[in-house]
C-alpha cells in the first residue's frame, strides 16, 4: 500500500484530440480505468477535472481554479489532500503503470518536497509525487502567474529520476499520439 493520495486529472479541454482524453480506449479500457487500476495501491485515488462527467464511479474532485493548466490540478490537489504524499497523474500519459509509480515512491526520502521522473528530453511534472507542504509556493507561483510544472519542480528540493527514452512517457495530445500508442500496444501483444 502507498501512503499517499492519487489524484488523476481530466480537466483539460482535449482541444487538439477532439474528445476527452480520458474516454479514449486502449487494450479494452478507458485511459482513465487503465491509470486508475495502474495505482490501485494508492491508499486514496480521485479524479480532478473542470467538470464531472456525471457517470464517473469514482470519487470526483472539482478543479478550484478556472486558469487552464496543470498547475489547477496540483493546487487542487493539494488543497484537498489529507496525506503528505500526493501523486499527480495526467490523462496524457496513457502507458503509465505500476513499476514507474513504485519507483517512484521508493525514491522519496524525508528531506525533499517531490520526486519527479525525467523521460523523453523533458520533466514529466505531471506524473510525480508532490509533499503538501508545498502548497505555499504553488499558490506564490499562480499569483505571480508562473503556471509551468516544470519551472516549479526545479526551484523544490526535488529528486528527479531518470527514464531515458521511455515509451511510457508518449504524451498523448492528438488523435495522431492516440494511434501511434495503440500501435505500440498491438506490437507488445
Amino acid at each position: 500500500m502507498i501512503n499517499a493520495t492519487l489524484f488523476i486529472l481530466i480537466g483539460g479541454k482535449s482541444n487538439r484530440f477532439g474528445s476527452p482524453k480520458w474516454e479514449a480506449v486502449i487494450d479494452g479500457n478507458s485511459v482513465l480505468d487503465r491509470l486508475w487500476n495502474e495505482c490501485s495501491n494508492f491508499e486514496h485515488r480521485f479524479v480532478v477535472g473542470k467538470e464531472n462527467p456525471g457517470n464517473l464511479n469514482k470519487q470526483f474532485i472539482y478543479d478550484d481554479l478556472e486558469l487552464q493548466a496543470p498547475i489547477t490540478g496540483l493546487y487542487t490537489s493539494l488543497k484537498h489532500t489529507k496525506t503528505d504524499w500526493n501523486f499527480l497523474l495526467s490523462c496524457d500519459l496513457p502507458l503509465m503503470n505500476a513499476n514507474i509509480v513504485n519507483a517512484l515512491w521508493d525514491a522519496r526520502t524525508e528531506s525533499v518536497d517531490a520526486v519527479v521522473p525525467h523521460a523523453n528530453n523533458r520533466i514529466q511534472g505531471t506524473c510525480a509525487f508532490y509533499n503538501k507542504c508545498i502548497l505555499s509556493r504553488v499558490e506564490l507561483a499562480i499569483n505571480c502567474s508562473e503556471y509551468s510544472l516544470y519551472s516549479i519542480a526545479d526551484k523544490l528540493n526535488s529528486i528527479k529520476i531518470e527514464f531515458g527514452n521511455d515509451k511510457r512517457f508518449w504524451n498523448m495530445n492528438t488523435k495522431k499520439d492516440y494511434e501511434k500508442i495503440l500501435q505500440y500496444i498491438t506490437e507488445q501483444d
